[in-house]
């Protein structure tokens, strides 16, 4: 054995075996974590202290033990390690040796499994305890400088902070997906599809613009200047990489902004890293010996599906983990390319692999209210651009949906802004007001993440949440009166003037930054180049509302949350459209008895083609009147 780490224990245990005594083993820390869970912590530091560290891959070192002890091997020192755990371990090397950021988590976690003293407390603390311990991981990890050192900073770059949570996001997501790897030419392996590396960094860019804007309105400014220094692009409106926050900033904006990022972001790192994710569908691993220290995890990140994996004859046709190919303007391709032929029976491909940025960011927002499973009900690009499909797609479905829109402006000729709500109310057609309830937001994706919560409604102030007027298939009893409500989809605001509205064209939107029942916050582009306006109470515009219309690129509808919302809304939906074409069809039926009706009576003959007889009169100049005469111009 080489040489080992300074502080490490005298030898490897197995964890059946280990000493329940043991330091730090019982595990009383107000943790919620089991006497086997704690015992496998420190069997797994053991291992990995006995581990020659030098030039390794830490984070890969203690998955590697993880998963033996978890096998609950008898050799664990020295023993043959099954190939798929070795070829996890490749996998996460490949991911996490690629940035600074995975290079100063190395450095850390060394520090923290030598620390002997409080090794069990601090992971128990994150895994199961309070959350907020992860942010003073993610302190010091943004605080270790180029060498092994830890320099305590109170304030760090919000930029930094931001980078620390999306690369581990990036971590836990290929840690679930065995299927994201592939042997390239070389002999090693490499990812089946290529990361987006320019929408991870539009994404790290928004969340640290957010958290920069939310910190200078809680610091009463508008724009954000410190120790002589301007932190604010003039040119871009981009924030720069040297502006600073504290960590208590940090941890309000989180819990108002992201409250699932610590929970999707290290803390489920830390979760998957020492109880790692079973290997499903492989004989081998369910032939060998295990323990419940293997989790079953759902994916980080969502998978989005076509609604028409919902018809019949199309889901008999697709595969275990296939789905209908489509192409989303903000998530891109939801399938693996098709490299070869398929059989002519199969309609689906591959789930995507990749790392979605954007979806990572809804996943903090809210992973609870949004599922794992997406539907895709609308789409304009592939649906068609008209409001009537709009229509057709979403009245009737009875569940959660998230609407997100890409738009220009002519006055932002050179970017675009991405955004859209999310409600779980069911779509009504020609309500004579407002309709749904608190559970919905407003947000912004790009370049700016906010969000805007439902306020409750105060008497007759507020409560304006969904709108939907449409005059398709609408019969006036007076049509000489005029509809005084527009044609359109929208949340808050007023009827005449929706807070985000959405014309029948759905060539424009409309945006407005205030109203009394969402927060305050602005969507689509600054007034300005500085993106440090504020949202959410803060704004320096307490008495105006920003308006802005913007050109429709892209437009989009989901039906998200739980599998068994997701099914009962398609039920819904189905019944809705059988009994809207049986309605159709009797329509029908009555009107072809009555025209029968109508043409024995003689009343077709006398009425219908009266015009007829006229016409004849026209021909010679002349028109022949209820009697038959000719009666001349």
């Amino acid at each position: 054995m080489g040489n080992t780490l300074c502080g490490a224990p005298s030898a490897p245990t197995q964890a059946t075996t280990h000493d329940a005594h043991d330091h730090d083993a019982e595990c009383t820390y107000g943790s919620s974590g089991t006497e086997v869970e704690c015992k496998h912590l420190l069997n797994v530091r053991r291992s990995v202290c006995h581990e020659e560290t030098a030039h390794m891959n830490f984070v890969s070192l203690i998955w590697k033990y993880a998963h033996r002890l978890a096998l609950d091997s008898k050799d664990i020192e020295g023993g043959e390690v099954p190939q798929w755990i070795e070829s996890r371990c490749q996998q996460i090397e490949t991911i996490s040796s690629s940035s600074r950021t995975y290079a100063q988590m190395n450095c850390l976690l060394r520090q923290k499994f030598l620390a002997a003293d409080d090794f069990l407390e601090f992971f128990s603390k994150i895994l199961w305890g309070n959350h907020m311990y992860a942010v003073d991981f993610a302190w010091e990890v943004c605080n270790v400088d180029g060498g092994d050192d830890i320099i305590s900073k109170d304030s760090l770059p919000a930029k930094d902070v931001i980078q620390f949570f999306v690369q581990t996001g990036i971590l836990v997501h290929y840690m679930h997906l065995d299927h994201a790897f592939e042997v390239v030419d070389n002999g090693s392996l490499g990812l089946r599809e290529p990361r987006n590396l320019n929408g991870e960094q539009n994404i790290i860019q928004s969340l640290a613009n957010s958290l920069m804007e939310y910190s200078a309105s809680a610091r009463g400014l508008s724009t954000f200047e410190y120790g002589g220094h301007t932190n604010t692009n003039a040119t871009s409106g981009t924030i720069e990489d040297d502006a600073s926050i504290t960590k208590r900033e940090f941890i309000e904006w989180q819990r108002k902004v992201v409250p699932d990022l610590l929970h999707n972001g290290i803390v489920r790192f830390f979760h998957v890293l020492f109880f790692p994710p079973e290997k499903s569908g492989d004989p081998s691993f369910a032939n060998e010996r295990q323990s419940a220290l293997f989790r079953r995890y759902n994916r980080l990140l969502p998978i989005l599906h076509s609604s028409q994996e919902k018809v019949p004859r199309i889901a008999s046709r697709l595969k275990k983990g296939e789905v209908v190919p489509s192409t989303s303007a903000v998530f891109g391709k939801n399938h693996v390319e098709i490299k070869e032929k398929k059989n002519g029976d199969s309609v689906g491909c591959a789930a995507k692999t990749a790392f979605s940025p954007p979806m990572f960011v809804f996943t903090t927002i809210s992973a609870s209210k949004l599922g794992n499973e997406w539907y895709r009900l609308f789409s304009g690009t592939e649906d068609g651009w008209t409001f009537n499909q709009l229509e057709h797609s979403i009245i009737g479905y009875q569940g959660p949906t998230l609407i997100i829109i890409q738009a220009s402006s002519n006055q932002h000729p050179n970017g675009s802004v991405t955004f859209g709500a999310y409600t779980a109310s069911k779509w009504e057609k020609n309500k004579k007001n407002f309709f749904g309830s608190t559970d919905c937001f407003l947000f912004q994706l790009e370049p700016t993440l906010r969000v805007m919560k439902s306020l409750p409604k105060m008497g007759t102030r507020g409560g304006h949440y969904m709108y939907f007027h449409s005059t398709t298939n609408v019969v006036s009893s007076n049509p000489a009166k005029k509809d005084e409500m527009i044609e359109g989809l929208g949340f808050g605001g007023t009827i005449r003037k929706p807070r985000l509205f959405i014309d029948r064209t759905l060539e424009e939107c409309n945006v407005s930054s205030h109203d009394t029942s969402f927060e305050e916050g602005l969507l689509g582009f600054p007034p300005s180049n500085n993106l440090l306006i504020s949202s959410s109470g803060y704004s320096p515009y307490p008495s105006s509302s920003l308006s802005t219309s913007l050109h429709i690129d892209s437009l989009e509808i989901y039906a998200v949350g739980d599998d068994d919302t997701i099914r009962r809304g398609f039920q819904a939906l189905l019944q809705y459209r059988e009994i809207a074409d049986a309605n159709l069809k009797n329509a029908r039926t009555v009107d072809k008895a009555a025209f029968m009706g109508d043409l024995r009576s003689g009343v077709i003959e006398s009425k219908a083609f009266a015009h007829l007889g006229q016409v004849d009169g026209r021909a010679n100049g002349a028109l022949r009147d209820e009697d038959g005469k000719l009666n001349g111009l």
